[in-house]
């Protein structure tokens, strides 16, 4: 991709987990790099449909990796700052060369 001037990260939640005394711990959620993407802003406010449900989205992002699954927690960094966080909706092909 020419131009990708911001990152993609997905959530990672971890498995379940004992102490050493076999307490249940909590899942302990991360977010993991996925690369350089382009989030553009979605100016004309366009729906797409999913299974019959209509869904508004305001940023379109591209990325040149692995599929990401509907459902899946992602946020947008453009640099330091937080640009979008929501969920996938559609599993789709990505740009690959």
């Amino acid at each position: 991709m020419i131009f990708a001037p911001h990152r993609l990260m997905v959530k990672v939640v971890s498995g379940p987990s004992f102490d050493e005394d076999m307490n249940p711990l909590p899942p302990k959620e991360d977010w993991k790099d996925f690369g350089s993407c382009r989030c553009d802003d979605n100016g004309v406010m366009k729906q797409i449909s999913v299974n019959g449900v209509m869904y508004d989205y305001n940023y379109h992002v591209v990325y040149e990796g692995g599929i990401l699954n509907a459902g899946t927690e992602v946020r947008i960094l453009d640099g330091e700052s937080v640009r979008a966080v929501s969920y996938t909706h559609l599993t789709l092909p990505t740009n690959r060369e």
